[in-house]
């Protein structure tokens, strides 16, 4: 984990995540897309850094439909290094030599929905104050 993680920005997921504190969370701090599972949160849970150009990527996948568990069954190179895939019951995240992180089905469906029918994740959005802030 890199300690630039902690400087600004605040923590989002998704409003379908419901009360479930269980969700793929990211927080961009004008350089980079930071991301993690708010079950595993940093500093105990492992926590990756994403370029702004590789999280739109990330975004433009999960809009096209190629991120959904079904399609995962393959698993999908972000930037050349970001790999998100299916394993067993979760989703996983992993870029290069960080730990993994894994996601619930449920957890990464709140995530594919919010970004893909809400326009939650863009940059602009989690550069925002939740309106329950």
């Amino acid at each position: 984990m890199v300690d630039g993680q902690y400087c600004c920005g605040i923590w989002r997921k998704s409003a379908r995540s419901g009360a479930q504190s269980n969700c793929v969370e990211a927080r961009f701090d004008g350089t980079v897309v930071w991301l993690h599972n708010s079950n595993n949160p940093s500093p105990q849970g492992p926590t990756i850094a994403i370029t702004p150009e590789d999280w739109l990527t990330l975004l433009d996948q999960v809009r096209a439909g190629n991120l959904t568990p079904r399609k995962l069954n393959s698993p999908t190179l972000i930037g050349g290094h970001l790999l998100i895939a299916l394993d067993g019951e979760h989703v996983t995240v992993q870029d290069n030599d960080t730990p993994t992180i894994h996601y619930t089905l449920d957890e990464w469906h709140a995530f594919l929905d919010g970004a893909t029918h809400d326009d939650e994740f863009t940059l602009p959005w989690l550069l925002s104050t939740p309106a329950d802030a």
